[in-house]
């Protein structure tokens, strides 16, 4: 297995887009004359983001130099989504996605908070290349829509869904359609996640440097990421 590389957590993106386009095949005309083509599943999620015009320190700008050359190299980066219109609002799963303090209400020795990643326990087995599973949400209640994005974590590997469709049973077992499909299969000890990662190379690395300012400042361009199959 190829290395993966953790995002540095300083780059903070100003904007992202998660999309999973799939597959299709032509259609036919409709009466009215318009093309029309037959979605499918498949294909791969591709992820963009954008960053600020540039960062003052030195910290920054050099894991911007590190990334620039990682991505060069078509290495697999692992991203954190961050919260968006595109994931549950924290307000919605009880949380914050400012992190959580110690039970002393006291952050690390650094100013920061343990990472919240909530989940909901899935509650029956479902088969690698799905396109479905079911999930208990009764702590949380109906808070997951069409056009969130959800994610699993499985032997140290990363993947992450639109969904596509949604619906509730009693208790608030959630039974979702996703896009991709499932990368692995799913059974009752897993846990669907609300703040997914993704694992994916960077389709545009030849134009991630956008400008060079006296020596001393690095900005990266809007990047464009592909899912890594793996």
């Amino acid at each position: 297995m190829p290395p993966i590389y953790d995002w540095r957590s300083r780059l903070c993106n100003v904007g992202q887009a998660f999309y999973a386009p799939g597959a299709s095949d032509m259609g036919g005309m409709t009466l009215g004359g318009f093309l029309s083509e037959n979605p499918e599943p498949g294909g791969r999620y591709h992820l963009r983001m954008s960053f600020p015009a540039f960062w003052k320190d030195r910290a920054r700008n050099k894991d911007a130099s590190w990334t620039i050359t990682r991505l060069s190299a078509g290495s697999i980066m692992r991203i954190p989504l961050l919260p968006s219109v595109q994931l549950v609002a924290a307000s919605d799963l009880g949380g914050t996605d400012a992190g959580q303090p110690w039970s002393n209400d006291e952050p690390w020795s650094t100013g920061e908070n343990w990472g919240w990643r909530p989940t909901a326990p899935v509650v029956s087995a479902a088969e690698r290349s799905g396109t479905s599973f079911q999930a208990d949400l009764s702590a949380f209640g109906q808070v997951l829509v069409i056009g969130d994005v959800i994610g699993f974590s499985q032997d140290g590997l990363d993947f992450a869904h639109k969904v596509m469709d949604v619906s509730y049973a009693s208790g608030n077992v959630a039974t979702v359609t996703v896009s991709p499909p499932l990368r692995r299969a799913l059974t009752t000890d897993d846990a669907m996640q609300f703040r997914p990662r993704v694992m994916a190379v960077c389709r545009n690395a030849s134009s991630a440097l956008a400008a060079l300012t006296r020596r001393n400042r690095i900005a990266l361009a809007e990047l464009q990421f592909v899912e890594a199959l793996l």
